[in-house]
C-alpha cells in the first residue's frame, strides 16, 4: 500500500505553532471504501476522465457517463466492452462523480468477494475536508473546529490500514470516520484544514491514539473504564462548558422485560431482571459498573457493556442515574427472600451464654429467649412466600427510568466541550491539552 511506503517523521513543536506554507510537505494518500454492491455504477466528470486498465489509458470526454457492472470474470466496462479485475478512473481537471456524488482524487473499481467495490484514493488533507461537515458544524467557533481537525488527522494517521486486510484504509461510516466527499465539504472548514495542515497530537514522539465524542455530560471517561485498557492521556477530565449542548439532559424509560431481553441477546443473563444497581467513578460520577439482580443471582457488567447491550441509541451515555418504578414496593438493595430469612436478628449470644456458671434464673431466662427467637423465625418464614412473589413480579410491573447527560462513549475530546471552551476564549492548543493531558502538538512530514 502506498501509505506504507511513506516515511513519517513526527516533529514536536511548541504550542504556539507556526504553520508551514501549503505544499511544503508531500501528501499521504488514503484509501476509502465508498461502495460495495452488486448493482451497476456510473462515473463521470465535468473535466473529462481517464480510465486506466492495467497500463493502458482511455480518454473520455467531459460529462460523458460511464457504466461499470459485475461479471463472473471481473468488472465490465460497458462503453468499451472491456472486462478487468480492476480499473482506475481519474478526472482530467475536476472531481470524479460516482453516480451523482462528487469526489476528489481517483476511484478504483474492482471485483472482490463477489461484489463490486469502489475505493476513493485521495490525499489525507482532502479526505479530512470530506469528513468535517458530517462530524462537526461549520458554524462552531474556529478554535473548536481546529481542535477537531487535529484530532481527526491524528486519528487517521494512527489508524492507517484499519481495513488493510480488505485492501483499504477506512470505510466511510461511523466505524471509522464519516466521509461524504465534496458534498460534505464547507469553505470555512476547508480553509481551517489547510491552516492546520500536517498538525497532529503526539505522545512520546508518536501519533497519539485519540478519540472523540459528542458530549461528555460534564466529565469525560477514561479508556480504562470504557474499553478496559489504560492510556495515560485518555483519562477522566472535567468538561463544564456544555450547558448549551443539545443533549445536556435526557431521560429514557425501559421496562424490566426490555432490559432482560437486551441482556439475554448478549448472553449476559438467562433469567428475569429483578433490580439494577450501579457503581460510579468517584472522580467523574459516571457509571463504571452495573449490577443486575436476577432470579438466578447477580450479574456484574461494566457501564459500557451495559450501555452497548441496551443500545447506544437508547442509552446515550454512561452519565446517568436510575429511578425504579413499580406497583409494589421491592425488597431494598436487591435482597432475596432467602437473604431475609438468613438475616433474622438473633436475640441470643450463644457464646456468651455457654461461658456462664448457670443458676436457676439463668436457665429460665435462656428458655424465654429461645422461645422468642423461635417465634421470630416463624414470623419471618410466614412472610417469605409473599415477599418472593412480590419481588419476581417486577418482571411484569417494574420500569427503570435512566436520567442522564451527554452523548457518546465519553472518552477523549468532547466536541461540545471544545465549543464551550472556544467560546470562553481558549485556543485549539489549550483545548487539546485539556482533553488529552500529556500530549503535545507536532507535525507529520512525509519524505
Amino acid at each position: 500500500m502506498g501509505v506504507r511506503r511513506t516515511f513519517l517523521i513526527v516533529c514536536a513543536l511548541l504550542l504556539g505553532i507556526v504553520f508551514c506554507s501549503e505544499g511544503s510537505t508531500k501528501d499521504i494518500e488514503v484509501r476509502i471504501l465508498l461502495a460495495r454492491t452488486q448493482e451497476e455504477i456510473t462515473c463521470s466528470s465535468p473535466g473529462g476522465l481517464e480510465v486506466w486498465v492495467g497500463r493502458k489509458a482511455f480518454t473520455v470526454a467531459a460529462n460523458r457517463p460511464l457504466s461499470f457492472s459485475l461479471t463472473p470474470s471481473g468488472v465490465f466496462w460497458k462503453e468499451k466492452n472491456v472486462v478487468a479485475h480492476s480499473l482506475v478512473v481519474i478526472s482530467r481537471k475536476d472531481v470524479v462523480y460516482l453516480g451523482k456524488r462528487p469526489y476528489r482524487g481517483r476511484l478504483e473499481i474492482r471485483k472482490r468477494d463477489g461484489n463490486l467495490e469502489v475505493i476513493n484514493i485521495l490525499p489525507l488533507e482532502d479526505y479530512l475536508k470530506g469528513t468535517m461537515k458530517l462530524e462537526t458544524s461549520p458554524s462552531w467557533p474556529e478554535e473548536a473546529l481546529k481542535a477537531h481537525i487535529v484530532v481527526a488527522r491524528t486519528y487517521a494517521l494512527r489508524n492507517l490500514g484499519r481495513h488493510q486486510e480488505e485492501g483499504f484504509d477506512f470505510c466511510s461510516t461511523v466505524h471509522c470516520q464519516r466521509y461524504g466527499g465534496v458534498f460534505a465539504e464547507d469553505p470555512r472548514t476547508n480553509d481551517l484544514v489547510e491552516k492546520t495542515r500536517g498538525v497532529i497530537l503526539i505522545y512520546r514522539g508518536k501519533p497519539a491514539s485519540v478519540v472523540f465524542h459528542s458530549e461528555s455530560g460534564g466529565y469525560t471517561d477514561s479508556a480504562e473504564n470504557v474499553w478496559g485498557r489504560e492510556v495515560p492521556y485518555l483519562v477522566e477530565v472535567p468538561s463544564p462548558w456544555e450547558d448549551g449542548a443539545p443533549h445536556n439532559s435526557w431521560k429514557v424509560t425501559l421496562s424490566s422485560g426490555e432490559i432482560a431481553e437486551a441482556l439475554r441477546k448478549r448472553g449476559y443473563i438467562q433469567s428475569t431482571v429483578l433490580g439494577i444497581r450501579c457503581q460510579r467513578s468517584e472522580k467523574s460520577g459516571r457509571v463504571i459498573k452495573v449490577f443486575v439482580d436476577t432470579d438466578r443471582g447477580t450479574v456484574e457488567l461494566t457501564g459500557n457493556q451495559f450501555r452497548e447491550a441496551i443500545g447506544f441509541d437508547r442509552l446515550p451515555s454512561t452519565m446517568f442515574t436510575i429511578e425504579s418504578n413499580q406497583s409494589e414496593e421491592p425488597i431494598q438493595d436487591g435482597e432475596s427472600a432467602q437473604d431475609l430469612e438468613k438475616n433474622v436478628d438473633t436475640t441470643i449470644n450463644y457464646e456468651e451464654w455457654m461461658q456462664r456458671d448457670w443458676n436457676l434464673d439463668d436457665i429460665i431466662t435462656f428458655l424465654k429467649l429461645r422461645e422468642k427467637e423461635r417465634e421470630a423465625r416463624k414470623g419471618k418464614k410466614r412472610t417469605t412466600e409473599p415477599i418472593r412473589r412480590r419481588f419476581v413480579s417486577q418482571e411484569v410491573s417494574c420500569t427503570f427510568t435512566f436520567v442522564g447527560r451527554g452523548w457518546g462513549h465519553g472518552v477523549g475530546l468532547s466536541q461540545w466541550g471544545a465549543v464551550g471552551m472556544a467560546k470562553s476564549g481558549a485556543s485549539f492548543s489549550e483545548i487539546l491539552s485539556h482533553y488529552f493531558p500529556g500530549c503535545e502538538l507536532g507535525r507529520v512530514v512525509v519524505h
